[in-house]
């Protein structure tokens, strides 16, 4: 099962189209690049597909269900879209960093629990 995939895929500024019927599918648990050159529209697809932009046209799956469908607090429970800028906050290791994304899977104040640390070790495990 593919857990990102889009369908015609179209999205721009303003009137400005930058990525146009984009057919993509990333495939669950691999590491997958996105290359090109500046400009291209990397950023622009990561907008659409962590709903940030709206796409002009097409669609977005997030292990098979629409997000337009789907909460924030669901997509951040599947997703997480770390941007290149603005840096982290100096001093803050990436085990921290990832901790932070288990917040959609506490409730209320929640500390993290031993799932959650297990998690957050992997793949140094």
């Amino acid at each position: 099962m593919n857990s990102i995939v889009t369908e015609n895929l179209a999205v721009a500024y303003e009137d400005i189209l930058v990525v146009n019927d984009l057919d993509m599918q990333l495939p669950q648990g691999k590491i997958t690049a996105i290359i090109g050159p500046n400009g291209c529209g990397k950023s622009t697809v990561l907008k659409a597909i962590g709903r940030i932009l709206k796409p002009k046209k097409g669609l977005v799956y997030l292990n098979g269900d629409d997000i337009r469908r789907l909460s924030s607090k669901e997509i951040a429970r599947q997703m997480a879209i770390l941007p290149q800028s603005p840096q982290a906050p100096a001093g803050l290791t990436v085990g921290e960093l990832v901790a932070y994304g288990r917040f959609p899977h506490q409730k209320g104040f929640g500390k993290l629990k031993p799932e959650d640390k297990k998690i957050i070790q992997w793949p140094w495990r």
